[in-house]
């Protein structure tokens, strides 16, 4: 007679699907961030960091549902159409995103700048949709990629949120930051509430941000990358990432300039991204181009019913 399903049975039924949930969820956004490539079993194993049995178990499910594609003669794996019906299903549900497109695209060929649309999912920006040339250079997100929201990142979105929100955002620095860092986060906040939009500046510390962010999109996410990604991450709050104010007569070197779109509730959801700055931006360009991403997230809100805070 079979032994009674105790405890310890029943946790370690919920770990293994879990843990399978977790490797399928990896895999699709692997293939989210990099669309139009293939894959073999070998190099998504590798990539997730498991064995190629697990693998296989793992993009049978994928597979059999249609979320993905097998070749039958180069046994390489792609999207498949269930990933179109449910990125459908999620348009009609994210209204916001197709009125984004249409503002992107407008900007991006009148600039000649590349622009992201970057949603929050729990303590991270995901970029959904971009239009434009692609930047390059420095720590670009991709559609698909993942970036924790962690001082200095993700200012556009926490601004407007209230102080217990802003104190769990600073709380996410680096244990060894000064408080002065912090207190010169916190006015940057302040800044960005200010004028609408956020700037941040090309350093030496975002090449290295980019080059982290490039090996995400290929290898595992292992503990010890992101232990990498928030150490750079914190780097670049440490070299003075955000620009609070600009002064005639100055030039700078931008990394991105980010603007809000609000939610229903007041509450910042997604932001507009911009980037690809090839030279030094005098101030009076720096206002404009910020000032023109904050119309366009403005005209956004108004046109998805979304609440613009006081």
């Amino acid at each position: 007679m079979a032994a009674p399903w105790g405890a310890a049975d029943r946790a370690l039924d919920v770990a293994r699907p879990a843990l399978a949930a977790t490797r399928a969820v990896a895999v699709l956004n692997l293939m989210a961030a990099r669309p139009t490539e293939v894959f073999s079993l070998s190099e998504l194993a590798q990539r997730l960091g498991i064995n190629n049995a697990s693998a296989h178990a793992v993009m049978a499910v994928l597979q059999d549902s249609g979320y993905v594609t097998r070749h039958p003669r180069h046994k390489t794996y792609a999207l498949g159409p269930a990933a179109v019906a449910l990125g459908h299903a999620a348009l009609e549900r994210h209204t916001a995103i197709d009125v984004a497109r249409d503002e992107m695209r407008r900007l991006a060929g009148e600039l000649d700048l590349e622009v992201l649309l970057v949603a929050k999912v729990a303590d991270e920006m995901v970029a959904v949709a971009r239009a434009g040339r692609r930047a390059g250079t420095g720590a670009n997100m991709r559609v698909g990629q993942r970036v924790p929201i962690q001082p200095p990142l993700g200012s556009a979105f926490i601004a407007w949120e209230d102080d217990d929100t802003i104190a769990a955002w600073l709380a996410r620095a680096a244990p060894d930051t000064p408080a002065s860092e912090l207190a010169s986060q916190r006015a940057a906040l302040a800044a960005v509430r200010e004028r609408g939009y956020s700037v941040g500046l090309d350093l030496e510390e975002g090449a290295r941000l980019g080059e982290l962010l490039a090996v995400a999109a290929e290898a595992p996410q292992t503990a010890h990358l992101q232990e990498s990604l928030q150490g750079a991450i914190s780097e670049l709050g440490h070299a003075g990432y955000p620009l609070d104010a600009t002064e005639a007569g100055q030039s700078y070197r931008i990394a991105v300039i980010m603007a809000p779109i609000f939610d229903a509730e007041g509450h910042v959801g997604m932001i507009l991204s911009m980037t690809g700055h090839r030279d030094p931006q005098s101030a009076d360009d720096v206002r404009r181009h910020g000032e023109q991403l904050r119309a366009a997230g403005l005209r956004i809100t108004r046109a998805t019913h979304g609440r613009i805070p006081d």
